[in-house]
């Protein structure tokens, strides 16, 4: 993917299920990848995923008892997860009628959550291929995001909020540590922290790969694929969904007009905020300060 997939369209699974028989109820994008849909199949089928190249989730909304994972002893129904990390395979048989929700999430949007809420390197994490579990607390959140229209943007605030508890519970509760191997490639944690620290302290600047690569002391070419290595994107990706952040707590504070949020966050000028605020987040800036602003 050379940019992070947010669209329900960008994702496998998604185009898998467009190409069956199940028919889609809606949906949405819910920002930098992150993409929700909810489905509902009737048809004796069944249907597989090879490495999908994205994560997903998967919540049995009614039906699906006589549903089941091949290789797998439990059933499906209502109130039943699926974790299905991006490299998994599976094979699945639908038995009978079933609804269901589904919640795409892009590799690297996971990896940099990771990065940030737990300060370590994403290629340390594993996202467990889980089948049929019940989780009391993600049900109540995947619950809220039905409640929600993730394409109206009065919604739009509350769904990708939902969606992002969704990302820190997976890593709190469905992620396990790699078995210990010599990290080769990456930064050293100390270089790590030391260039995340440095962008956020430059975000009004404009930022250069050269520069970054001299905090690192290390040469360009070396530093991006070493940073590629250690974040699971490469560095652009990476100062722009922290401009965007950053942009976004702005907003929600209150404080400043766009343009003083734009020079803050690092974009050209507010035309460049918004394109790009739009294009990531799915609503405007002052749609997103709004949004707020009725909490």
């Amino acid at each position: 993917m050379g940019t992070t997939a947010s669209a329900p369209s960008d994702f496998s699974v998604f185009r898998t299920l467009s190409a069956s028989s199940a028919t889609l109820a809606r949906a949405a994008s819910l920002g930098d990848g992150i993409a929700i849909s909810q489905w509902g199949r009737s048809a004796h089928e069944t249907l597989g995923y090879d490495t999908p190249g994205h994560h997903t989730l998967s919540l049995y909304l009614h039906g699906g008892e006589k549903s089941f994972r091949i290789g797998n002893p439990l059933h499906g129904g209502a109130g039943k997860f699926c974790v299905l990390p991006a490299e998994h395979h599976s094979r699945w048989c639908m038995n009978d009628t079933v609804h269901f929700l589904h919640l795409y999430i892009a590799p690297e949007r996971l990896a940099r959550e990771a990065v940030l809420r737990l300060d370590c390197e994403p290629r340390a994490l594993e996202l467990r291929d889980r089948t049929y579990i019940h989780d009391a607390s993600l049900t109540d959140v995947c619950r809220a995001l039905l409640d929600t229209d993730g394409n109206a943007p009065a919604d739009r605030l509350a769904a990708s909020s939902a969606a992002e508890t969704v990302l820190h519970h997976l890593l709190r509760q469905g992620v396990s540590r790699k078995a210990a191997t010599p990290a080769r490639g990456g930064l050293a944690p100390a270089v790590r922290r030391r260039i995340m620290d440095y962008i956020d302290a430059h975000l009004a600047e404009p930022l250069t790969l050269d520069q970054l690569a001299g905090v690192a002391a290390l040469s360009t070419y070396h530093f991006a694929r070493m940073f590629h290595t250690s974040f699971g994107e490469p560095p652009h990706a990476w100062v722009r969904a922290r401009r965007l952040a950053h942009a976004r707590g702005l907003l929600a504070s209150g404080k400043g007009d766009l343009a003083g949020v734009a020079q803050a966050a690092g974009f050209g000028n507010a035309s460049h905020l918004s394109r790009v605020f739009r294009d990531a987040i799915g609503v405007t800036p002052g749609q997103y300060r709004a949004a707020h602003r009725r909490q």
